[in-house]
C-alpha cells in the first residue's frame, strides 16, 4: 500500500510539474527548436562574458559550464532575469552590451519550455 501511495506521489508530483512548464511557454514554440550550443550558448556569452565581473549582470565564471546554467533554469532564475523582467543583461552598462532582441528572448524562452537541452 505505501509503495503504490508513492508511485502516485510521483507520478502527481511530475504531471504538475509538466503542466506548470507548459502554462507558460507560448504556442510558437516547436520541441528541439533551440539548440543550446548553436543559439543560447553564444547568447549567454555575447551578454555576459565580458571578463569584468558582476558589472554586467551576470557573473563571468558560472556560463561556461552548461550545469551551471541549467541549475539555473531549473531554479526559475534564468527564465525570470532574460523572459520576465529582461534584466539580463543589465542595460545600461559600461562594457558596450546590447539588451537582448525580442527574437532572442524567444529563443531562450523555447530553449527554457523544451526542458532547456545540452543540445
Amino acid at each position: 500500500m505505501r509503495v503504490m501511495f508513492s508511485v502516485l506521489l510521483v507520478c502527481f508530483l511530475v504531471s504538475c510539474t509538466k503542466d506548470k512548464t507548459l502554462q507558460s511557454c507560448s504556442g510558437d514554440c516547436m520541441p528541439n527548436m533551440v539548440s543550446y550550443e548553436i543559439d543560447i550558448k553564444p547568447l549567454i556569452i555575447q551578454s555576459c562574458a565580458t571578463n569584468n565581473g558582476p558589472g554586467t549582470g551576470c557573473h563571468d565564471a558560472w556560463i561556461f559550464e552548461y550545469e551551471n546554467v541549467l541549475s539555473s533554469v531549473q531554479s526559475g532564475d534564468f527564465r525570470r532575469v532574460i523572459v520576465e523582467d529582461k534584466s539580463m543583461p543589465k542595460i545600461p552598462n559600461n562594457f558596450n552590451i546590447e539588451p537582448l532582441t525580442a527574437d532572442e528572448i524567444k529563443l531562450f524562452e523555447c530553449w527554457i519550455c523544451d526542458g532547456a537541452p545540452n543540445n
